[in-house]
Formats: structure tokens, sequence, C-alpha cells
């Protein structure tokens, strides 16, 4: 039996990539309300469900976000270097520095597409290679 491409779900509702990228300005009070070691809760969570258009849900992970919209679906884009730190650092026990943070489309290269990615080795079977004299 041929495999197809797998439909990613979550909650039941299907997973978007995002295909710009999106400004966070993460406020103090967000960083007080905040909850460490809670995506959903964490202050960047709180801030994307209040100034993203539509956005009923965020999820925040050390690699990639999730932001549910409208009900409908979800999109999902990269956690930037600046943030996961962010995110590390609140995680352990630290303070969530305020401040403007992006969330970043996916490359092509980190696409869930189920395919092998990359060129496939050439092997140099019965080629001279130069080293054996």
């Amino acid at each position: 039996m041929p495999k197809g491409p797998r439909d990613y779900t979550i909650d039941g509702l299907p997973v978007r990539n995002l295909k710009h990228k999106i400004r966070l300005i993460i406020s103090e009070d967000d960083c007080k309300k905040g909850n460490k070691k809670a995506p959903a809760l964490c202050a960047a969570a709180l801030a994307a469900t209040r100034q993203v258009p539509k956005c009923n849900e965020a999820r925040i992970h050390i690699g990639r976000v999730f932001l549910k919209i409208s009900n409908k679906y979800w999109l999902r884009g990269k956690t930037t270097g600046a943030l996961r730190t962010e995110i590390a650092t609140f995680d352990r026990g630290g303070t969530f520095d305020p401040g403007i943070y992006d969330i970043n489309p996916l490359s092509k290269s980190e696409l869930p597409t189920g395919k092998q990615r990359g060129k496939k080795p050439k092997f140099g079977h019965g080629h001279a290679t130069g080293l054996d004299g």
C-alpha cells in the first residue's frame, strides 16, 4: 500500500505553515502573568493571543510555535533564538525579559513532508578515487 502525505492535526484541527514573520511585543504584564513550563500559558503565548488577529490559543515551544486561528486551524512557525533563550531561562526559574520577539516561517528543509529531504548520496563504486596509487 503506497504511503500518501500525512495530514498533520492538533486537537482535530489542520496545521498550516506560517507564511510571514510575526512580531510579538511581550510586555512586563505578560512576563508577570506567564507560567513556567506551560507552552499555552507562558509570557509569549499570552502576548500572541492578545496581538495576533483571530488567535484563540497559542502554544510556544522551544523549537516551534503553534497559533490556533478562529478555532478553524493552527499556524505553525519557528521559535527564534532570542525567544528560545527566554523560554529556557524562564522555565529554569529565571525571568522572562519583556521585548520584541519574532516568530518566523519554517524553511523548506524544516517542513514535515514525510519524505526524505536532501539529495541522495552518490557512491563512487567502481570509480577511481585517486587514493590507491
